[in-house]
């Protein structure tokens, strides 16, 4: 089973209002691509109540580093009481959008490593001695990545009000 390590837990931003969901969409999605990012979305569920529409999109964003280690930011995106408003000849949604950002490192996540006791700890010396150099700059590249895109999404919000 892969080691994984996380860079940063859980950061969020919201915002109440008229969001173009579409739009915001395409910017993490062409933000993700930008950085070379493999996008997964992995869940997408709406549903109707009588005070508006709820949506919940999750998302991987993935990333190989090299043969044995790779990133990924895990993206939810949560809209509640949405309902549709025209502004400006375009459609938007009005209400509570919420997005979590979690960002980890994994390490042997092809499982080359866990076939037997050894090759395990010849893997944890091999990750404490010498490559711990490596690890800490994956680590502090995603960090930087994740908050990147935390600004993203907060200035795409911001320009919206």
């Amino acid at each position: 089973m892969a080691e994984t390590y996380y860079v940063i837990k859980e950061i969020s931003i919201s915002r109440t209002g008229a969001v173009n969901l579409r739009e915001a969409y395409r910017l993490m999605k062409e933000w993700a691509s930008q950085r070379k990012y493999h996008f997964i979305e992995k869940e997408y569920k709406d549903s109707e109540a009588a005070d508006g529409k709820s949506v919940l999109i999750r998302w991987d964003l993935k990333k190989k580093v090299d043969d044995y280690t790779r990133v990924i930011i895990d993206v939810v995106i949560r809209g509640d009481n949405l309902k549709e408003v025209t502004i400006k000849k375009k459609k938007l949604v009005h209400g509570d959008v919420s997005v979590y950002l979690e960002s980890y490192v994994e390490k042997d996540y092809e499982e080359n490593w866990e076939k037997n006791p050894v090759s395990k700890f010849i893997r944890e010396v091999f990750d404490k001695i010498v490559v711990s150099q490596h690890f800490d700059k994956v680590h502090k590249d995603l960090r930087s990545e994740t908050y990147a895109l935390y600004d993203e999404i907060k200035r795409y919000f911001k320009a919206l009000q």
